[in-house]
């Protein structure tokens, strides 16, 4: 089983709550299970700081000028207080994605190479769940 240091868990929570919040405690949580899910997975990065900090997967953690990249949790904020309490758990609760291994809320998103590769090919990358704003795919 895969083991986690504390700032492991910190930038779980972290990118967690700076992709999801505001969509509800599960979108959070989902956002945990694919950062878990990409570790294991051929083509991803094997250790969850590789995955979280890979360029352009996560651009409010990796890309500086994602309007998020420098946001901070405000002491006392209950969205991310759920992250870091989920963090250390995330592994043990069931996967709420379906495996996935790629999200995105459809209305926002801006990348050609995400829509013709994921989106627009449901053979590869079949669509599993649909979390608040966010569309899952495996």
């Amino acid at each position: 089983m895969l083991t986690f240091d504390q700032l492991d868990l910190d930038n779980l929570a972290l990118v967690a709550w700076k992709e999801a919040r505001g969509d509800g405690n599960d979108a959070m949580l989902a956002i945990m299970h694919i950062c878990l899910n990409r570790i294991s997975y051929p083509g991803f990065p094997t250790t969850l700081h590789e995955v979280i900090y890979q360029k352009n997967a996560f651009t409010s953690m990796s890309v500086s000028t994602d309007p998020e990249y420098n946001l901070e949790p405000k002491p006392g904020d209950i969205q991310y207080g759920f992250c870091e309490a989920q963090a250390p758990l995330a592994r043990t609760q069931p996967d709420i994605t379906g495996g996935a291994h790629y999200y995105a809320d459809l209305k926002y998103v801006t990348s050609g190479w995400f829509l013709r590769n994921i989106v627009n090919d449901p053979l590869h990358h079949p669509h599993t769940v649909k979390i608040g704003r966010q569309d899952f795919y495996v």
